[in-house]
Parts: structure tokens; C-alpha cells; sequence
């Protein structure tokens, strides 16, 4: 059995930065400041006074899955690694779904859609197997998604640290962050934060730093997508059997 995330931790770590960079966030000086993903080895801070760490603290379930099963039929043929779908009988394909049919390696997936319909009539990559004539393909899938608020903890450092932390406990908290996040194409919502609160830093020279933290809490709709073969057909074959009757 195979398994494939919609949502993975790096995305939603490159989608919170893309959000947080828009908040325009800024040094004492007034340039940009870098943030970088925090709990990783050897690597030292950043050697400008402010910058923003983050830390992932907690994934808390939301709610029970939500399961959707698709029996999905094309008809399509596989070239160098590439599923051209010309007609699509039953639908949608699902990304990271297996693909079944005559010629097909086992455990074929769908990796990517490059172009066409979202789920519908087009081209899409898969994982190696021998090319396919034209057919019928079928892509069974079983998506299990789960609401999960996830927790991320921001460390902003340096002079305008407390400057920065307001930006982003008030610009998360607004209309602003609902729509930055849409434009990152994850499917990902803010919720809320915690209050910003002053923990002082001691770093590598053992000179204190000012750091303000802050709770970053979201909501990720994470699918996890696994294989699942549907039968189409069913054949009945009818049996004789004794029927005993009472006297």
C-alpha cells in the first residue's frame, strides 16, 4: 500500500514564511529580516541583530476524518513517465492516487498534474512504469482528511523585536493573513495567537539578546490519500444446494 500527504511540514513552514514576510517586518535599521526554521543542528543564528525563529510546538485534532472514496476510470496511455487522460468515465483523479491497468508497474502513481483540468482531461507525471497504448485506466483512491490546528512557535529577536512581535499578533489575527495565506495555494488558515511575551536570550557569548515569542496557531486540512481497488464487475454464478423441508 502506498500513502501520499496533501500537506506536508515543510509547505506549511514555506507558506507560513511567505505570510509573515508580508507582514513587513523589519530590523532597526529598517531592512528586511530573515526567517529561518528553528530545532536544526549546526547551524548558527543569523548574524543581524533581529531576526525570527520558528519552532513547530503541537498538532491537535480538530475533528474525526472525513473520508472520501473515488473509483476513478480514464482513458488515457502512459509515455516516458507522462498520463495523457483524454476522456475521464468516472472521476476526479486525485493526486498521489495508484494507478491500475494492463501494463502498469505496480505501484504506479499519479506524482503531479502538468496541465489540463484539476482532476479532469490533461497530462500528469508518474512514477516509473512501462509505457501504456491507449486503455482504460483505473485510479483508486481513499482520502482521508483530517482538521489539525497546528501550533508554531515564532522567536523574534533583536532591537525592534517587540515592534515585530505587535505586527504579528495583530495583522494574524486579521483579514490580512486569511487572504496571504490563500495566495500561497495550501490549504491552511490562521486562527489565532497567543500574547506576545519578552523572554530574554542568552547566546553563544553569553550576552543577553531580546526576544519577544509568540504562539502561531493554524488550521491545516491535511488529506492523506491510500490506495484502494474497487471492484467494477461482479460475476454471479448460481450453485445447487439441498433445501431440506421439515415433515
Amino acid at each position: 500500500m502506498s500513502s501520499s500527504l496533501s500537506l506536508t511540514q515543510t509547505q506549511l513552514f514555506t507558506a507560513l514564511v511567505t505570510v509573515l514576510g508580508s507582514f513587513g517586518l523589519a530590523s532597526s535599521n529598517g531592512a528586511p529580516i530573515q526567517i529561518i526554521r528553528g530545532q536544526v543542528n549546526r547551524v548558527p543564528e543569523p548574524r543581524a541583530s533581529d531576526f525570527v525563529v520558528l519552532w513547530p510546538i503541537a498538532r491537535d485534532r480538530l475533528a474525526m476524518n472525513v473520508d472520501i472514496w473515488s473509483d476513478t476510470q480514464v482513458s488515457g496511455s502512459i509515455t516516458s513517465n507522462v498520463l495523457t487522460v483524454n476522456s475521464v468515465i468516472n472521476g476526479p483523479i486525485i493526486l498521489g492516487a495508484t494507478i491500475f491497468g494492463a501494463g502498469v508497474a505496480a505501484g504506479c502513481t499519479i506524482q503531479s498534474q502538468i496541465n489540463g483540468a484539476i482532476g479532469g482531461v490533461g497530462t500528469y507525471s508518474t512514477s516509473a512504469t512501462p509505457d501504456v497504448s491507449t486503455s482504460t485506466l483505473y485510479v483508486g483512491v481513499n482520502a482521508a482528511t483530517q482538521e489539525t490546528e497546528v501550533t508554531i512557535q515564532a522567536d523574534v529577536h533583536g532591537p525592534a523585536s517587540a515592534d515585530n512581535a505587535a505586527r504579528i499578533s495583530t495583522l494574524f489575527r486579521d483579514q490580512f493573513a486569511v487572504t496571504a495565506f490563500l495566495t500561497t495555494g495550501v490549504d491552511v488558515a490562521p486562527l489565532y495567537t497567543s500574547e506576545p511575551r519578552q523572554m530574554p536570550f542568552t547566546n553563544g557569548e553569553q550576552q543577553w539578546e531580546e526576544r519577544w515569542t509568540i504562539d502561531l496557531c493554524m488550521q491545516a486540512n491535511v488529506t492523506v490519500s491510500t490506495t484502494q481497488q474497487f471492484a467494477d464487475a461482479l460475476t454471479v454464478t448460481p450453485e445447487a444446494v439441498e433445501v431440506y423441508y421439515p415433515a
